[in-house]
């Protein structure tokens, strides 16, 4: 992926007097956390988390064609206890250069069956990522954000991961990075990306849907009849999206998604993803990452 030309700093809108401080969960990684880190996620081993990907092929996203847009990458990671995993994340515009915003799940997986808590540990970040290639580095995380009511009741769905540099440059510097906005009341049109981890896909390449947003029964989330398989949570949700120059605004990320098989012939009849509203709860997340 070549250098994305320079771009004036873009900050989210303040947040408003008198808004309730959001609850913040912040996971911190210690310089040996990064190191190994950095250590475990080989070419080999990134490769590899995806290659027994089952789910089904995606029929309505389709293939991204050359470079891909500014910021989006693979977001790898243990779960302990559990196994190597991975999700899709995207740099945005931030005062430290250094965040990306994905899914809460991916930094907050939930609990074991036993009531154990699932830990996202050995976090990496490659902008770019392509059948193995991170042509723009490895970035390690140093910290994560998610809200506390996300650990009491899975809502919201978006968390904050902070990066170091990597080759000594910032991350929105080397890769790139989208705007976020914020309390959106209209979708439309918009361009969903994402690293599914379906049989054609396997995570090793960007997929991505060009299609109609929609608000969801639920008043809080989007919802949109892209097929992406799972791999492709924490993917942006842009509007305004720009093909050639791989440019937007992000509203919402990838949360959750659903199929709807014919009982008798067990063939797919619809499919859905929906992706949370960023309120100001993600605002805070946002504003307060930006300041680590």
């Amino acid at each position: 992926m070549a250098l994305a030309a320079a771009t004036a700093l873009v900050l989210a809108p303040a947040a408003q007097a008198g808004t309730p401080a959001v609850d913040t969960v912040v996971t911190d990684y210690s310089t040996a956390d990064r190191a190994a880190a950095l250590e475990y996620w080989t070419p080999e081993r990134m490769r590899q988390v995806g290659v027994e990907s089952s789910e089904r092929a995606e029929v309505i996203a389709q293939p991204w064609r050359g470079t891909p847009p500014q910021g989006t990458g693979r977001l790898f990671f243990v779960e302990n206890p559990g196994q190597d995993a991975w999700c899709t994340a995207t740099a945005v515009h931030s005062g430290n250069k250094d965040v990306v915003v994905t899914a809460g799940h991916c930094v907050w997986p939930g609990f074991t069956r036993e009531g154990v808590q699932i830990k996202s540990e050995k976090m990496v970040f490659v902008p770019g990522y392509d059948n193995g290639a991170r042509p723009e580095g490895v970035f390690a995380a140093r910290a994560t954000l998610i809200a506390r009511s996300y650990t009491e009741q899975s809502s919201p769905d978006v968390a904050m991961v902070v990066f170091d540099q990597s080759g000594g440059r910032h991350l929105a510097d080397a890769a790139g990075a989208q705007d976020i906005a914020f309390d959106r009341t209209t979708a439309g049109r918009s361009a969903l990306l994402g690293y599914p981890g379906s049989k054609g896909a396997h995570g090793e390449s960007l997929r991505w849907c060009d299609i109609e947003v929609t608000q969801d029964s639920n008043p809080d989330r989007w919802h949109t009849p892209c097929d992406m398989a799972g791999g492709s949570s924490g993917g942006p949700w842009l509007a305004d999206f720009d093909q050639a120059t791989g440019h937007g605004t992000i509203y919402s990320v990838t949360s959750k998604g659903a199929l709807d098989l014919d009982p008798t012939t067990n063939e797919v009849v619809t499919t859905e993803l929906v992706g949370p509203k960023l309120d100001g709860v993600a605002r805070s997340l946002y504003e307060q990452a930006g300041q680590r």
